[in-house]
C-alpha cells in the first residue's frame, strides 16, 4: 500500500453499511482481490464464478473518504457513545460495552463532520477529532439541522480467491453489488 493512499480514508469501521446481512453477487465473471481495502493496493487473487453469482465474504470494510457537513440551525445535544480519537474502529471496539456515553451540547450555529449513516437512525460524526456513534444522528431532525455535505464512502468486502488467498473487493454498481439483506 502506498504510504499517501491511507491518507485518503477520514474513518473505516469494520461493519457494514445498514440493517441485516447483506447478499453480495458478483457484477463480472472475474473479479480482482487486493491486498488491502485501498484501491492503489496490489492484486493478489481473484474470484472467477458467474456474474450473479453470491460472494461469501468473511470481513467487511466500510469507509469514508470524505466527511460530509452537518450545520446545526439551533443549539442541540448530539448524544451517543464516544468510540475515540481513532480513524478506524475494529469490531471488537464497536461492540465494547464500556464505551462511554456521551451528551455534548453545541451552539448554533455550528458544523461537525458527518462521517456515515449506520442502522436504525445512528450515524458517525466527528465533534473536535473525537468520533460519536450518534444516537439519533443529528441529520435525521431537519428542522433543527441542514446537512451541507453527505459524506463519500467506500465499502469494501474480503473473500477467498481461487487460488487461496484472501483478498478485499470494492463494492460497487461495476464490481460486486449488495442485492438485498437477510434478517
Amino acid at each position: 500500500m502506498r504510504p499517501d493512499s491511507a491518507v485518503a480514508v477520514e474513518f473505516a469501521i469494520d461493519l457494514w453499511p445498514g440493517e441485516g446481512i447483506p447478499v453480495i453477487e458478483a457484477k463480472r465473471p472475474v473479479l480482482p482481490l487486493r491486498a488491502a481495502p485501498d484501491p492503489d493496493s496490489p492484486v493478489i487473487d481473484s474470484v472467477v464464478g458467474r456474474v450473479g453469482g453470491r460472494l461469501a465474504f468473511d470481513s467487511t470494510r466500510y469507509q469514508t473518504v470524505q466527511s460530509g457537513a452537518i450545520r446545526l440551525q439551533r443549539p442541540t445535544r448530539v448524544t451517543g457513545r464516544d468510540m475515540g480519537d481513532v480513524r478506524h474502529v475494529p469490531l471488537d471496539r464497536y461492540y465494547h460495552q464500556n464505551l462511554p456515553d456521551v451528551a455534548i451540547p453545541l451552539g448554533a450555529p455550528a458544523t461537525i463532520d458527518f462521517l456515515q449513516y449506520r442502522a436504525e437512525g445512528t450515524c458517525f460524526v466527528r465533534i473536535e477529532n473525537r468520533v460519536i456513534d450518534a444516537q439519533p444522528c443529528p441529520g435525521f431532525g431537519r428542522e433543527s439541522v441542514q446537512v451541507l455535505r453527505e459524506p463519500v464512502t467506500r465499502w469494501w468486502i474480503r473473500v477467498r480467491g481461487k487460488g487461496g488467498a484472501s483478498g478485499w473487493i470494492l463494492v460497487s454498481d461495476s464490481t460486486a453489488q449488495s442485492v438485498r439483506r437477510e434478517f
